[in-house]
């Protein structure tokens, strides 16, 4: 018998107790609806993570995507949709309707660069009043599933600050993941405002089925309480972000699918989008990547490697589907379907993240760590398990966003153009059409506000709101030639520049590094070169020039600032609250935090302090840990010995103390001191005695793990083998608290913020 998540059985309790008290941030629901919403329509919006235009059946994809073709058969797709380049500023303008940049999330939610730098605030203004908080409100229940990632992750601890949360957001429940990446076997779950245990139990669990069941479990509780009111869900999956974690019978669906390799695949998808319709009958398929090598000219391991990956990612892609369906059958099933308004999409284009031959682990990304054939091969049964936190190679990013050029993290196409579907029973026009109408993520909350009959407040809860800078797309739903007025759209990220109007795009790259007056423009005439293949921008000198202009002052109207910082960065410009503390001290019955809240030690000198009584031989375990099976550390006792585990992505370096921790009190420590740029010494001392040391040749240079940091255990995922198995880990003698103390950080070669280059 499958077994249930263990919050699924409290669920109803805790919807029954939350009917009489108000949870923190969120606004009391009244005893009847007002009799203006009686007759309102529910709102769906589903975000998927990281998928390309092409990925989706509707979309020319070959993977089986049976019920969200569906939705677009009986709906509208969009094949002019366009988005931020990366997560966080994305979700960000879909919750607000405004431009990323101006509500404060130039760059994803990890970085918070302080109040000097309003665009880099990693959170939503409250000038800019969410979607949620609107239709709150207007007196709809409001529901938020699965990946947040617009909050400040140096928020992210069991005390908050809560404000930039989603029931500090205006949802009513919450179910799901701070960060931008989770394991989907052993996700780091919050359920509204507190963290949740562990869960163990990867045979039965996955995460899609979880977020589903608690969206559908949402949903019956509403109807059955208020089956007047409306209600706003919003469910942003895991799928299809890192890390690619899918049980093998959907891996098996594809079994010799991707044989044929990258090259065939995004040929065939783009012969298919054009018999669909989705792309013009004149476009172009913009010429491969270079970077990408060719899979004729692949070795069969090569190949071997990459079509496992590939065959994952499908199966993902298929499983989230079936749980879209379950959804969408959820509706149904309590009479909601017919009114209900669903608007499904993608947060971002493909990521190319996973280089030449993919990766184990999304954080190798971060610290420039590539992988070859051969430390992956022998492992290509583990991808798609917990035991991998696999991310497949940049060749099949290439297929996923077919016509287009580039991937996420880029301002072409390929980064940010994504599938588009609405669907409302009997308020659309022309089911299974393809809508040609420029449109951006600001877009959607100014349409879910039209389709309501409601409008954006000059002020609320007191204060001014920036005013709006989407369109309604409604015209659209049932005129294939309405104007929805987006004419004009910039873009900015990590310093690389574009801007859209009537038809025509320019796009600028910035060498990291060079100054921005060196970087070259591109011009393409996007409205005859859909896939932006053209560069005319030595037949147009007149009309660029004129666009440059326009970028420069569109941004300045909406506080964007020039800046290198890209996502491979946010480690080395550590979370603006942290980065004032070099002291910090933590009770083992502290719960975890997550790593943007924990001390940030790479290349830096720093110790762990802490005074243990011990009864017996028996009383061991972990007294400070951050990480899982992919990299990270901790400092624990077992057989009576101190012991410092720095897994350097499954390179283990440690120091095993030389003496035996005694019975009775005594003072531990681990001290790490830099011998060189991300290398350096590390010793344990019992009372004062020096007692072991290690040689760590190299450290993580940016992020290691996406696990928390804890002490006096270590939950969700072991960082070290040598206690697997034993559940946390928790020490059973008595514990001090935790002493961190960190040497102040100065300056680093290679630029601002000591980070390497910048590269996808």
């Amino acid at each position: 018998m499958k077994k249930k998540h263990p919050v699924l059985g409290r669920l109803a309790f805790t919807v029954c107790l939350g009917a009489g008290m108000a949870l923190p941030g969120a606004a009391q629901a009244p005893t009847a609806p007002p009799a203006s919403v009686e007759a309102k329509p529910n709102v769906l919006v589903i975000v998927l993570d990281d998928l390309g235009f092409a990925d989706l059946g509707a979309f020319g994809s070959e993977i089986k995507t049976p019920n969200i073709d569906l939705l677009a058969a009986q709906g509208l797709r969009y094949n002019n949709f366009n988005v931020c380049p990366v997560s966080s500023p994305t979700r960000a303008s879909l919750l607000t309707g405004r431009d990323n940049n101006r509500v404060g999330m130039g760059q994803v939610a990890n970085v918070d660069l302080g109040p000097q730098h309003p665009d880099l605030r990693g959170r939503i203004s409250h000038q800019a009043a969410t979607v949620a908080q609107l239709l709150q409100a207007d007196g709809y229940s409001t529901y938020a599933l699965g990946k947040w990632h617009v909050a400040p992750l140096n928020t992210c601890t069991p005390d908050g600050p809560f404000d930039y949360w989603p029931l500090g957001k205006g949802f009513g429940r919450y179910y799901g993941y701070l960060d931008g990446e989770t394991n989907q076997y052993f996700p780091l779950l919050v359920e509204d405002n507190h963290f949740l245990p562990a869960v163990n139990d990867p045979a039965h669990y996955h995460l899609s089925v979880d977020l589903i069941d608690h969206a559908r479990q949402f949903m019956i509780d509403h109807v059955d309480n208020y089956p007047a009111k409306p209600f706003f869900e919003y469910v942003a999956f895991g799928a299809s972000h890192s890390p690619h974690q899918v049980p093998r019978k959907y891996i098996d669906m594809y079994k010799g699918k991707y044989d044929q390799g990258w090259d065939a695949i995004r040929e065939a998808r783009f012969e298919r989008q054009k018999a669909m319709g989705v792309i013009p009958a004149n476009a172009q398929l913009h010429p491969r990547d270079p970077k990408v090598k060719p899979w004729a000219q692949m070795s069969a391991d090569e190949r071997r490697l990459a079509a496992r990956f590939m065959e994952t990612y499908a199966g993902f892609i298929t499983q989230a589907d079936e749980q879209v369906g379950r959804l969408i059958q959820g509706l149904k099933e309590t009479g909601q379907y017919d009114k209900t308004l669903i608007v499904l999409l993608s947060d971002n284009g493909a990521t190319n993240s996973g280089g030449d031959h993919g990766l184990d682990s999304f954080a190798k990304w971060f610290s420039f760590t590539p992988q070859t054939v051969a430390e992956l091969l022998p492992r290509i049964d583990e991808i798609g398990t917990p035991k991998m936190e696999a991310l497949y190679p940049q060749g099949w990013a290439m297929a996923g966003n077919t016509p287009f050029p580039e991937y996420k993290g880029d301002v072409y196409a390929g980064g940010v153009r994504t599938p588009l579907i609405v669907s409302w029973p009997g308020r659309l026009q022309g089911a299974g059409q393809v809508r040609t109408q420029y449109a951006h993520i600001t877009d959607i909350t100014p349409t879910i506000l039209d389709a309501l009959h409601l409008k954006a407040p000059a002020t609320f809860n007191g204060i001014e709101q920036m005013p709006m800078d989407g369109k309604s797309l409604t015209g659209t739903f049932t005129d294939a030639k309405a104007d929805t007025g987006h004419h004009l759209q910039y873009y900015l990220f990590a310093g690389n520049r574009s801007i859209y109007q009537d038809g025509w795009k320019a796009i600028a790259t910035h060498q990291k590094g060079t100054s921005f007056d060196q970087d070259v423009w591109e011009l393409y005439h996007v409205s005859e070169d859909y896939s932006e293949s053209r560069n005319l921008a030595a037949q147009e000198p007149a009309r660029l020039e004129a666009l440059k202009q326009l970028w420069a002052s569109e941004a300045a109207a909406h506080g964007a600032h020039l800046a290198e910082l890209g996502v491979r960065d946010m480690n080395f410009v550590p979370a603006y609250a942290p980065s004032a503390r070099n002291h910090f001290s933590y009770s083992p019955k502290m719960g975890p935090i997550s790593i943007a809240a924990a001390p940030q030690l790479n290349n830096r000198a720093y110790s762990f302090t802490t005074t243990v009584e011990r009864q017996s031989a028996k009383d061991e375990g972990v007294l400070v840990a951050m990480g899982d099976h992919a990299g990270g550390y901790t400092l624990y006792i077992k057989g009576d010995r101190l012991i410092y585990d720095y897994n350097f992505f499954g390179e283990h370096f440690r120091a095993v103390s030389t003496e035996k921790v005694p019975l009775g009190k005594s003072t531990l420590s681990y001290t790490f001191q830099p011998t060189g740029l991300f290398q350096g010494i590390g010793r344990l001392a019992i009372d004062g005695r020096p007692a072991g040391e290690v040689t760590l040749p190299k450290t993580f240079k940016a992020l290691c793990t996406f696990d928390p940091f804890c002490v006096g255990r270590d939950v969700n995922i072991p960082t070290c083998s040598d206690y697997e198995g034993k559940g946390e880990f928790p020490f059973t003698g008595r514990m001090s608290d935790m002493v961190v103390d960190i040497k102040p950080m100065g300056p680093r070669p290679g630029g601002p913020q000591g980070a390497p280059p910048q590269g996808h």
